[in-house]
């Protein structure tokens, strides 16, 4: 297999003489800004719900302001006051959770990220997107797909549920847990553990552990086709904590990429990600295929911090 790799490198680089960059236009480096993306969303989805849960457990908290009506309730979480999941390019300043508390350890949430404080009584909660959030003795779950995540728009928002649309968000929480690559691009969801380690109270020990998936189809020119992409990737068993916010510690990442930028230039290929336990910020190919195949071995920044 090397012989073959190594043929084909020389057959390129006789062919491509004089053509600096043929070889690295051919064989790019995957792109970790999906994995990077994934992380920056689930991180602070999981701080959220694990505030939100101590709020329910009586914890009183100086960064967070309460609103609540019977079992409607709005956190305003400050971002600026003992927060450490802010990530590169992050430029919000407050989180804002509404929901609805079903019982002692379960509710149903909607979580914003807003560049501007709002001030309490000032907000109104309608068309909210929700993911239900479930405590227990080991941690906090979570389980949302893509389009329940609230990235600005309108903030004229009231949360009516029916019970149907309650026992379908619940019904998440019942996802098989034992994910490999391949359920988790069917499921097109994200599944977080939080493990508190019985300190709701205090965020600085908690271990996050994100499973799931994602598929997407993007076409850049609709007149002409002359960009189209499909990208999957699934997180298995990647752990992140306060101890390493540069990258997961441990676990891995599958990404299949195709884009079709003209019909003269594409990309195909296919990587498996470690990560590991060293805080340099980076995450290594161990297996790649396609255009990413000179990539093995490698060691990649996810630029997080």
């Amino acid at each position: 297999m090397k012989k073959i790799i190594v043929f084909v490198i020389t057959f390129f680089l006789l062919y491509s003489c004089g053509k600096e960059d043929f070889i690295e236009d051919l064989f790019p480096e995957p792109p970790v800004s999906p994995i990077s993306e994934t992380i920056r969303t689930c991180i602070p989805i999981g701080y959220a719900a694990t505030v939100m849960m101590s709020h329910f457990k009586g914890n009183k908290m100086s960064n967070v302001k309460v609103e609540q009506n019977k079992n409607a309730f709005i956190l305003y979480i400050n971002t600026s006051e003992n927060y450490p999941y802010k990530f590169k390019d992050d430029d919000y300043n407050e989180m804002i959770v509404a929901g609805i508390q079903l019982s002692e350890n379960t509710a149903i949430i909607s979580i914003f990220f807003t560049k501007n404080k709002l001030g309490i009584g000032r907000l109104r909660l309608k068309d909210i997107k929700t993911f239900p959030v479930m405590f227990d003795e080991e941690s906090v779950k979570i389980v949302y797909a893509g389009y329940d995540i609230n990235l600005g728009g309108d903030m004229d928002l009231i949360i009516d549920l029916t019970e149907n649309e309650i026992n379908i968000e619940i019904e998440k929480l019942n996802l098989e847990r034992a994910i490999n690559e391949y359920i988790a691009i069917d499921q097109n969801a994200w599944i977080i553990d939080v493990y508190h380690n019985n300190t709701l109270s205090d965020f600085s020990d908690d271990e996050f552990v994100i499973n799931g998936g994602q598929q997407s189809i993007e076409v850049i020119d609709y007149s002409t086709g002359s960009s189209v992409s499909t990208m999957q990737l699934a997180m298995i068993n990647t752990h992140f904590s306060m101890d390493c916010l540069r990258n997961p510690t441990t676990g891995y990442a599958f990404m299949q990429d195709v884009d079709l930028e003209t019909e003269e230039r594409f990309i195909f290929g296919s990587v498996f990600f470690t990560f590991h336990s060293g805080c340099d910020g980076d995450v290594e190919v161990t297996v790649a295929t396609g255009n990413f195949v000179t990539s093995i071995g490698k060691e990649i920044d996810l630029g997080l911090i």
